[in-house]
């Protein structure tokens, strides 16, 4: 049994569904999990089962355990965020590595209003205020610290298959490569949600934006996250040849660091930089590209994001300059 018929067989035994024909729809986006939108007529829900293989063309094994931590940070964000900015969990279901979430209706991600070109301010405000939040309300709690300890999802769907993996492929990077794990696994303030990208984030016609996916989740350095968010940005401008998406990054960026209102926050943009320049290599050369770049633009973020890593920029305002010059060249 596997796929949707695992989904069937697992609502029917959860008592998501009566006596009848249920349909399951698979939903798109990741390659972590099986996920699926089930219809009954007990209502909608969203049904997610790790995968201990991811479907990438590489081979990615994972823990199938960090599922539960997605489900944990989805309860966090939604206490000290607020209530409406993630899905309700509804379900666990241990032996299977199951869970079942509120399902979003009427929602649409911010990676496919980026991509068809709309830039919304006020949309980019609120996805810096919120990932801002999260990490300003679990700084230093000893319970969240509890839950969240444990940074093996994390080295198992960030470390390894992005970072450690770039070093296996660029060898004069590997002083460089190195000291950015350290600053991401020895520097640990905050719940970081790990895939706080436009396709994880959704967006309602009520105005509701709900934060998805954070199966990476752990207590950790938080600067991963914005660097995580703002280059998705920056990937899409070099793609789109837009410098409204480029300035839209720096918009990002900014207000993170106003919403966090934490003092001395200097040696941590420093490092939120050259974790970035890190992530846009990642994203050409890790375990998990993106798909939408042309194997010229591939070219070019590689070259950009090299040079970026070899002069240490730690510099948002140069990282962004220099963005910029390949965003005009189109």
């Amino acid at each position: 049994m596997g796929g949707l018929d695992e989904v069937v067989q697992l609502v029917k035994r959860w008592g998501l569904a009566d006596n009848e024909e249920i349909e399951v729809e698979p939903l798109s986006g990741g390659v972590s999990c099986i996920v699926a939108l089930v219809k009954s007529r007990r209502g909608r829900w969203v049904v997610k089962i790790a995968l201990p293989k991811l479907m990438v063309k590489e081979e990615w094994l994972a823990d199938q355990w960090r599922i539960f931590r997605e489900a944990e940070c989805l309860r966090v964000i939604r206490e000290v965020v607020d209530s409406n900015a993630a899905p309700m969990v509804i379900l666990e279901d241990r032996g299977s590595h199951a869970i079942v979430l509120e399902y979003g209706e009427g929602g649409v991600t911010w990676k496919k209003q980026l991509m068809e070109g709309v830039v919304d301010p006020n949309v980019t405000d609120r996805v810096a205020s919120i990932i801002a939040k999260l990490h300003r309300e679990t700084n230093k709690r000893s319970d969240i610290i509890k839950k969240f300890e444990d940074q093996n999802n994390f080295l198992q769907l960030r470390i390894d298959p992005y970072i450690s993996h770039l070093i296996r492929k660029h060898h004069d990077l590997e002083r460089h490569l190195t000291n950015v794990i350290a600053i991401l696994l020895e520097r640990r303030m905050a719940v970081v949600h790990g895939d706080y990208s436009p396709k994880n984030i959704l967006i309602f016609p009520d105005g509701r934006l709900w934060v998805l996916d954070c199966e990476p989740a752990h207590y950790g350095n938080p600067v991963f996250d914005i660097a995580f968010c703002t280059n998705h940005l920056i990937l899409k401008a070099i793609h789109l040849a837009s410098m409204k998406h480029l300035e839209e990054s720096g918009r990002l960026w900014q207000n993170y660091w106003m919403n966090l209102k934490w003092d001395n926050i200097d040696e941590l943009k420093r490092e939120g930089v050259k974790v970035l320049a890190t992530l846009m290599l990642a994203r050409i050369d890790g375990k998990s590209p993106v798909e939408y770049l042309t194997e010229k633009s591939r070219r070019k973020v590689r070259m950009l994001s090299k040079s970026l890593i070899l002069d240490a920029v730690d510099s948002f305002e140069e990282l962004s300059k220099r963005v910029a010059e390949v965003v005009v060249e189109g």
